[in-house]
C-alpha cells in the first residue's frame, strides 16, 4: 500500500471487531498501526539489496512467514494474517468483499511502556530483568535448529562491505575524515574476517549456526512476565540463521549504546555461564566482531532513514542515531584493531 493509501485507512478505514487505529508507526519497510487492542502490520512495497517486498504476492508469503516463525515465540501476540480490501470506497483489514489490495499481520498489542528500550532509557532495567530474559532466550536458543555451511567468511565480508553505500552521506554529514574511515575499516573487516574464516567455519561444524531471531535487541523485547521477544527476522533467512555470537552481539551492542555496559556484561556472563559460546580469546576477539557488524547494520539502517523521510523532526532523531552508532562503531573497530 502507499502512504495515501494507508492514510485513508487510518482515517476511514474498517478493521476487525470495531478497532479504531491510534497512532501510525513507520519503519523502513512497514507500516505499523496501533489500536486499542491490536496492532496491524503492512509491509511496504520495496524492493532493497536485502528483501523484495515488490508485489502484493510476496508480501502475502512474507506475512504468513512472519507469522509462522513469531508463534513460535510469542503465540499470544502473533494471531493471524488478514487481507486488506478496497470495499465501496474503503479500506478494509479482513473479511473477503472488494478489490484485494494488500496483506496485514494482525499482533495483540501490549503495553508500550514495557518495552524493554523504554524502560533502558528511564534507568528501570537490571541484571533481574536481563535474568528474566534470558530464562526465555537460551532455551529458545538451544532447542533452535541447527543450520551448518550457512555462515561463511565470503558471506559476513559482503554483508559489512554494504555499508559503503552510506560514504557519501557519512562524509557530508561528518567529514571527509570520517568517510575515509568508513573505507578503512571496510578494508580492515575484510581482513579481518578472511584472516579468521577457519574459526567461523569451526563453529560453524560445532553447531553454532543456528535458525534463531535475527533482531534480538531492546525494541523487541516486553519486560511482561514472562518476557516476550518478538519481530523475528522473516524476510531474509540469511539474517536468521546466524552464529549465536551474531545474536547475543546485536543485544549487547544495544545495551551498550543505550549507556549501559553493566547488563551488557552480566548478560554475557550469565548466558556464557549457562551455554558456554566463548571458551578462548579467538572466540573474545570474534564476538568483539560481531558488535562492530551489528552497529554496522544501525548506523547503515539510519542513514538511508535520513535520506527517505521528509519530516524535519524525524530527520533530525535519525541524523542523531547515525551519529551515535557511527561513534559505537569507531569505537568498537579500535578496540579490534587493539585486540
Amino acid at each position: 500500500m502507499t502512504r495515501e493509501q494507508i492514510d485513508a485507512l487510518m482515517a476511514r478505514g474498517e478493521f476487525p471487531e470495531g478497532s479504531a487505529p491510534e497512532k501510525l508507526v513507520e519503519t523502513h519497510i512497514s507500516w505499523v498501526l496501533l489500536c486499542n487492542a491490536r496492532v496491524y502490520k503492512i509491509k511496504k512495497d520495496v524492493k532493497l539489496s536485502f528483501l523484495d517486498f515488490s508485489t502484493v504476492e510476496k508480501r502475502k508469503y512474507f506475512v504468513e512467514q512472519e507469522l509462522l516463525l513469531n508463534q513460535r515465540l510469542a503465540p499470544e501476540v502473533y494471531l493471524r494474517a488478514l487481507p486488506v480490501h478496497l470495499h465501496d470506497g474503503r479500506y478494509r483489514i479482513g473479511g473477503a468483499e472488494g478489490e484485494l489490495v494488500d496483506h496485514a499481520l494482525e499482533m495483540k498489542r501490549l503495553d508500550n511502556s514495557l518495552e524493554m528500550d523504554v524502560l533502558l532509557a528511564r534507568n528501570k532495567v537490571g541484571p533481574a530483568d536481563i535474568d528474566r530474559v534470558l530464562k526465555v532466550l537460551i532455551p529458545f536458543h538451544q532447542r533452535a535448529e541447527i543450520i551448518r555451511g550457512r555462515v561463511r567468511a565470503a558471506d559476513l565480508i559482503a554483508d559489512f562491505a554494504d555499508v559503503g553505500q552510506i560514504k557519501d552521506f557519512c562524509a557530508s554529514t561528518l567529514g571527509a575524515a570520517q568517510g575515509e574511515d568508513l573505507s578503512a575499516s571496510i578494508v580492515f573487516a575484510k581482513a579481518y574476517l578472511t584472516g579468521h574464516a577457519d574459526l567461523i567455519k569451526q563453529r560453524d561444524r560445532e553447531g553454532f549456526t543456528r535458525d534463531v531471531h535475527g533482531d534480538l535487541h531492546a525494541g523487541n523485547i516486553f519486560l511482561t512476565e514472562p518476557p516476550v521477544l518478538f519481530d523475528r527476522i522473516e524476510f531474509n533467512p540469511h539474517f536468521r540463521q546466524i552464529d549465536l555470537l551474531n545474536e547475543l552481539a546485536f543485544f549487547t551492542m544495544e545495551l551498550e549504546f543505550a549507556g549501559h555496559p553493566e547488563l551488557s556484561d552480566h548478560l554475557i556472563d550469565r548466558y556464557n555461564k549457562a551455554f558456554p559460546l566463548i571458551r578462548n580469546d579467538p572466540e573474545e576477539q570474534l564476538f568483539l566482531f560481531y558488535k562492530l557488524y551489528r552497529a554496522n547494520v544501525r548506523m547503515k539502517v539510519n542513514a538511508i532513514r535520513v535520506q527517505q523521510v521528509g519530516e524535519a523532526g524525524e530527520r533530525a532523531r535519525r541524523t542523531d542515531l547515525f551519529k551515535r552508532y557511527f561513534d559505537r562503531y569507531m569505537s568498537y573497530w579500535k578496540a579490534l584493531q587493539a585486540s
